[in-house]
């Protein structure tokens, strides 16, 4: 064995070939390293002088910094590729959208809050999702920038996303994953026609849940919300989810079950949803095939129960309100306590609280009273069924002080999460 590797040693040292690659694989190590000598050196010092902000676009505020760096672009005409986005007019006027020029993915320098910085939009990473899950991302990079100027120009994003502070955004979630977003006028819950203090009684538990992240994670309970509204048509389920949302600050993702036709595309459809968002799902009864149909065509009950409360489920301080007709329809599977949070039912028309709506939103209309003794009569009086009546009335004779008091009187207010911890703070954990 000796005499063997001897002769192996002899032979590798007298070879010229082995000799030439090893002195030639030596020669390459040298000049590889002295050629990602001056990349390194650039990259220690970018890390040294640079402050980075990245934007995904489920964050709230990405369309408002996707304008505020395409406007931004030093390159004469702006970026040198160019999205086609559609918004609202002036007029907010759904109906007659406009269409913009937005940066699409490009890399280009821009001239933000006065500083220097190298924008690039791309695509974020795929982590092991197929590229069409994949969403925009915005990546500015300040050069010798500061804390001071991130916080600039985090500011400006919000100032830009706050000239519609008077509207709500509501977002259209579809089996594409995209979205369709319209802006509405926000809703004051005094325009509500319930009971008093039953709206206040929702608002309250969403406020203590979005201020008990740090209870929910300490305890092992994902920090995620789940409303059941359930009544009579017409008792306005709806219009709480949209008054909410106005009041929290948060937009209104609307996922339309009744459109999928396969657990991909409701996956799809929950990927569309931002942060800082309210999911509301209506009719849900009625959306997805039951457990004993399992061919038949739609949604899956079990995917539906996977999104909403499975591994897909964000841990993101989600809000998701649900509202059917029919509660004794669905399964107790899904109105089970851990899926469901707050449970609540819709009631039919109060007397009292018809006096109260009409006298706050239509005090000109003299017979008003007998309006809601009219709808009182019948035999399941709605909030819906009041509004339609008093409709047909000439209810615009009179400038309504709709704008004037009750608005002015109750306004709309975005809390930040130190006005809602503020509020829960001397209240003991559930």
């Amino acid at each position: 064995m000796t005499e063997r590797m001897d002769m192996i040693t002899n032979i590798l040292h007298d070879s010229p070939i082995f000799q030439g690659g090893l002195a030639l694989m030596i020669t390459g190590w040298i000049g590889y390293t002295l050629r990602s000598i001056p990349s390194r050196i650039f990259q220690l010092a970018r890390g040294a002088c640079t402050r980075v902000i990245e934007v995904r676009e489920h964050h709230p505020l990405y369309d408002a910094w996707l304008g505020l760096v395409t406007e931004s672009a030093m390159r004469p005409g702006g970026p040198r590729t160019l999205e086609v986005r559609a918004i609202a007019n002036e007029e907010y006027d759904q109906r007659a959208a406009n269409s913009i020029f937005a940066a699409g993915h490009d890399r280009f320098w821009a001239w933000i809050e006065n500083r220097l910085c190298r924008v690039t939009i791309m695509r974020e990473d795929a982590a092991g999702r197929h590229d069409l899950m994949r969403k925009n991302m915005i990546r500015v990079e300040i050069i010798g920038g500061s804390r001071g100027d991130m916080l600039r120009m985090m500011r400006e994003a919000k100032r830009r996303a706050n000239v519609f502070e008077d509207r709500q955004v509501v977002d259209l979630c579809d089996k594409y994953g995209s979205r369709s977003t319209m802006n509405l006028p926000r809703r004051c819950p005094t325009t509500l026609c319930l009971p008093d203090g039953f709206f206040e009684s929702i608002e309250e538990r969403v406020t203590r849940f979005l201020s008990s992240r740090d209870e929910y994670e300490r305890v092992g309970v994902p920090w995620r919300y789940g409303i059941m509204l359930h009544g009579k048509p017409g008792t306005g389920k709806t219009t709480i989810a949209h008054t909410l949302a106005s009041r929290i600050g948060h937009r209104l993702a609307v996922i339309p079950l009744a459109d999928l036709r396969s657990d991909e595309e409701l996956v799809s459809s929950f990927d569309a949803v931002r942060d800082q968002s309210i999911v509301l799902i209506e009719d849900v009864d009625c959306a997805f095939r039951q457990r004993e149909n399992a061919e038949a065509e739609g949604i899956s009950f079990s995917g539906f129960l996977n999104c909403i409360d499975g591994v897909l489920a964000p841990h993101n301080g989600r809000i998701l309100i649900m509202s059917t007709n029919h509660i004794n329809k669905l399964d107790p599977a899904l109105i089970r306590p851990g899926r469901i949070d707050a449970r609540i039912e819709v009631p039919l028309l109060d007397r009292n609280a018809a006096i109260g709506y009409v006298d706050r939103l239509f005090p000109h209309i003299t017979d008003r009273h007998e309006i809601v003794d009219e709808v009182m009569s019948t035999d399941a009086p709605t909030g819906a069924i009041l509004i339609n009546r008093i409709m047909q009335e000439d209810w615009r004779r009179t400038q309504s002080r709709i704008d004037d008091e009750v608005c002015t009187r109750e306004t709309v207010t975005v809390r930040t999460d130190r006005e809602v911890a503020n509020r829960v703070q001397d209240r003991r954990w559930r």
